[in-house]
């Protein structure tokens, strides 16, 4: 098991700091789970990472990961390891994004929870699976361009990883 700070490492330092954590999920059919978003006024569809904002009540960085799993997707995952730490600017607030490389154990729609998917202005999030390829990564509009080169870049270490199979206790 991974050791992960406390999330009081991961709190913001400063009011206008914004911290999120996402995960880059492995499928066990060999591709990368995202959430597909289309909205009312915008036609052209975009795919995200799932995952979202640091609560105070969350144990820490991973339970937050493991917390917004649940409430987006109904999903388990296993967490594998940190992949990158993304600090950029967005809507005039600092965001620090922490992408977390995960296996999907599972996932049931059934399970999600939260006003997102109550409130039909908001769109449609959609569960999608892409195949761990360069051409159909490139394919889809990324939302976050450093997410889809991060990805691109480290293509072979993934695909290693998503064909590998853990031992089970038989």
């Amino acid at each position: 098991m991974l050791a992960c700070p406390s999330l009081d490492y991961f709190l913001p330092a400063e009011p206008s700091l914004s911290r999120r954590v996402r995960a880059i999920v492995l499928v066990p059919q060999g591709g990368l789970l995202f959430i597909k978003r289309v909205k009312p006024h915008n036609p052209l569809p975009y795919w995200v990472a799932p995952g979202g904002g640091l609560e105070t009540d969350d144990a820490n960085l991973y339970a937050a990961l493991r917390r917004e799993l649940y409430e987006e997707l109904g999903a388990q995952v296993d967490i594998l390891g940190d992949a990158f730490v993304l600090r950029h600017h967005k809507g005039g607030k600092k965001l620090e994004e922490y992408f977390v490389l995960c296996r999907l154990q599972g996932y049931d729609l059934s399970l999600r929870s939260g006003p997102e998917f109550d409130d039909p202005t908001r769109g449609d999030y959609i569960p999608d699976e892409i195949a761990l390829t360069e051409a159909a990564l490139n394919a889809i509009h990324i939302k976050t361009p450093e997410l889809g080169d991060w990805l691109i870049g480290n293509l072979p270490l993934l695909q290693v990883l998503a064909a590998y199979r853990p031992p089970t206790d038989n």
